[in-house]
């Protein structure tokens, strides 16, 4: 695991801290979901604003969280997008 320091009055704190990755994620922004699903951003964005019953996506404030086994379900089933 790798250590992230901080520097707070001359001493170094060390912070053991574990590494996400896009695998073992539930919730995906737009940027993760387009690089992990190969799908611009721009067409991410359609494709939320017409999921009125937000069966894949989440609405975090302003923030747009792809709801990720929601998503793949969606990609599996649909022929063109």
């Amino acid at each position: 695991m790798p250590f992230y320091f901080t520097k707070i009055f001359r001493s170094v704190i060390f912070i053991e801290s574990e590494v996400v990755t896009l695998d073992s994620k539930i919730l995906l922004n737009i940027k993760e979901a387009s690089d992990l699903f190969g799908i611009g951003q721009h067409r991410l964005r359609e494709i939320v604003r017409e999921d009125y019953g937000n069966k894949y996506h989440l609405m975090l404030g302003r923030t747009i969280k792809i709801k990720r086994k929601q998503f793949e379900e969606f990609i599996n089933n649909v022929e063109q997008i």
